[in-house]
């Protein structure tokens, strides 16, 4: 199994280097997966949310997704010049949600902005508005629990994390202040391929799954695919968004490419293609344990309490016992209302 090559990039040998340091620190770790292509994770100095691809080309920079805040994509913008002076002129949207996509508007029109047409569809309605308000409706509540955290910790070491926590999240309140959704200005429907230099990059839509605009970004010669929220292998990821049911059948594309690696839409890069399978296991179990409590008329909150998915503990830590989340409970609910045009 080859290892990956973790990069961190803290300081550059150029003087100039040391100048933007000295100004601006490093946002983001990057993590080698193979020549010219690297994952980029947020180290914690700055609300990230997600992590993005990286992949230097010939003659440019490919970017696969934008971080939560146009400020946090400016920092990474900026972390990318430690690798390369090439200018960025792709990026493309693996779904449209808001820790995927509201950095977009960095980029001014000599980038080529890509994502599924149903993509510009839906931000354009108004999706990523509703979602950025929904985020400041919550923050306060989540700004007051880390706190309250704060004030009973008397761990030092735990305290100083919590307090770089709070730091980070009261300034990302500020940031998201300034985010103006912004679509693709270049949409497709099942595939695109891009070629840069020797580079091919195949985007693919594999049906509906996290949301209905997944888009996986597979380099065939190197055998990585950057899956976004579609796969996240070793976590279930957020589950309370998609189409559960066609989601595991439409893995099955996923699990057809020739890849070794993955970078995913949140953490690390990670290996082991098996663990598809693990996943629409999961999903399938998740889908018809709910399906037939959703006939039985069961209300949501009961549903929730009564779906028993500890089966599948082995794969999934966050697994301890019988019930689930009940944002996901309610999402296959009203999937399945509007399948049926019930209310």
């Amino acid at each position: 199994m080859k290892r990956l090559t973790f990069i961190f990039v803290l300081i550059a040998s150029s003087g100039l280097a040391a100048t933007a340091w000295a100004q601006t620190p490093i946002a983001h770790k990057f993590i080698q997966v193979a020549p010219g292509v690297y994952s980029a994770v947020g180290n914690g100095t700055i609300e990230t949310r997600s992590s993005t691809m990286v992949i230097v080309n010939a003659d440019d920079v490919f970017l696969v997704d934008t971080n939560i805040t146009p400020e946090a994509t400016r920092r990474l913008v900026s972390d990318i010049k430690t690798l390369t002076d090439k200018p960025i002129r792709y990026v493309v949207n693996t779904h449209w949600h808001y820790d995927h996509a509201d950095g977009n508007q960095v980029f001014g029109p000599e980038v080529t902005i890509i994502g599924h047409q149903n993509e510009r569809t839906e931000i354009l309605a108004g999706v990523l508005k509703n979602r950025i308000a929904l985020e400041f409706q919550n923050l306060p509540g989540q700004l007051d629990n880390i706190r309250k955290q704060l004030a009973a910790e008397q761990d030092p070491a735990r305290k100083a994390q919590l307090q770089d926590r709070l730091k980070a999240q009261e300034a990302y309140q500020e940031q998201l202040k300034e985010t103006v959704p912004t679509p693709p200005n270049v949409t497709f429907e099942d595939h695109m391929t891009i070629f840069r230099g020797d580079r091919e990059i195949r985007l693919i839509h594999p049906g509906r799954g996290h949301s209905d605009t997944d888009v996986l970004v597979y380099l065939p010669k190197e055998k990585v695919v950057a899956t976004g929220d579609f796969f996240e292998g070793p976590g279930t990821g957020a589950l309370a968004f998609g189409f559960h049911d066609e989601w595991a059948n439409n893995l099955e594309k996923l699990k057809a490419l020739d890849f070794e690696t993955v970078v995913s839409g949140h953490g690390e890069p990670f290996k082991r293609k098996e663990q598809i399978a693990y996943f629409q296991a999961f999903l399938r179990d998740l889908w018809n344990q709910t399906k037939a409590l959703h006939d039985q008329k069961v209300p949501v909150a009961e549903a929730a309490k009564r779906v028993d998915l500890t089966a599948h503990k082995e794969h999934y830590r966050n697994i301890n016992g019988p019930g689930f989340q009940e944002a996901t409970i309610a999402r296959i609910y009203q999937v399945l209302d509007q399948r049926t045009g019930s209310n």
